[in-house]
Order: C-alpha cells, then sequence, then structure tokens
C-alpha cells in the first residue's frame, strides 16, 4: 500500500493551518501543521518524507523565505508554495526565491486543491 503524499502547512494562523489540513485531506493528503519557519525545518527534519510545503510569508521566529532559503541549503526539494495576504515580495521575487507557485490569501479551497493536486502529480505523488 502506498502513503498519502505528506504536506507540510505553516502558517501562524492556526485556524487556517487547521482549515487546511482538512483541505488537504478530502483530496488524499496527509496535512502537517507548523506554526513557524522553526518549527516547519524540525518536521522536516523529525517527520521525513514531505512531499510539499504550503508556506506563509511572513510569520515570527522564521519567515517564508527564511524557510525555504533553510531547506534547500538542507538538500530539501519539494516543490515550496507561499501562501501570502500582502504585498511585501512580488510573485516574480517569491518565484526567483525557488517557490513553485503564489497563492494569495484567502486563497479558495478548489484552487488551492488544484494546484496542490498539479504539483505532486508533476512530482509524481499522486
Amino acid at each position: 500500500m502506498t502513503r498519502p503524499p505528506r504536506v507540510l502547512v505553516v502558517d501562524d494562523e492556526p485556524l487556517l493551518v487547521s482549515a487546511l489540513i482538512r483541505t488537504l485531506a478530502r483530496i488524499g493528503c496527509e496535512g502537517i501543521g507548523a506554526h513557524d519557519g522553526l518549527e516547519a525545518l524540525a518536521r522536516v527534519r523529525d517527520e521525513p518524507p514531505i512531499d510539499l510545503v504550503l508556506c506563509d510569508v511572513r510569520m515570527p521566529n522564521m519567515d517564508g523565505p527564511t524557510l525555504l532559503k533553510e531547506l534547500r541549503a538542507l538538500g530539501a526539494a519539494m516543490p515550496f508554495v507561499f501562501l501570502t495576504g500582502y504585498g511585501d515580495h512580488s510573485d516574480a521575487e517569491l518565484r526567483a526565491m525557488g517557490a513553485v507557485a503564489v497563492c494569495g490569501k484567502p486563497t479558495p479551497a478548489s484552487i488551492l486543491r488544484d494546484v496542490v493536486r498539479t504539483l505532486l502529480e508533476t512530482a509524481g505523488g499522486v
């Protein structure tokens, strides 16, 4: 039996993390929550494999761009999607950092499901 794809959801809003994990479960993914970049790094190290990351840009302790940089320095190559409600960085800047997609917040569940499915299919995970 194959395991479900594992998606790390990183956001400092606990209700959003819970909602995203429920959305992911509806498409057969296992969602793993983290509330900042430091917790996310620990999850990647302690609970591999992670097949995809959905991550807020602005968070306390370690923001999304720093998390992405740290993951890449560790050799982690899973697709990384930024979720943002702010204009701190343009989509082009976030993609230049290594994100494969950028979704505005709030993102309708149907669009998020399509993005996740497409990325996991491309990576061979669904």
